[in-house]
């Protein structure tokens, strides 16, 4: 896995009553809240553009994925179990 990814053809992932997808980036996943902070559109259904942003396919407003996978929100999923 390499570069950056959306996981819109997965299904729904649910966590606390929001709904999240899978994003890869540079060699990691993350659960991303699918919510665009700016205007509430479908973050999964966007796409990442020439400059490495996911565009909102709602309003085409392009986030850095850097500042995405820091949101508070967001959940870096770690290889292996848990202790």
């Amino acid at each position: 896995m390499t570069g950056t990814w959306i996981g819109s053809d997965l299904p729904p992932i649910w966590r606390h009553g929001e709904e999240y997808f899978l994003l890869g980036h540079d060699e990691a996943l993350y659960l991303v809240r699918n919510r665009c902070p700016h205007r509430g559109g479908p973050l999964k259904a966007g796409f990442i553009n020439a400059a490495g942003e996911l565009v909102c396919p709602m309003h085409r407003g392009a986030f850095a994925v850097d500042q995405l996978i820091s949101l508070p929100t967001t959940i870096r999923l770690d290889e292996g179990p848990t202790p």
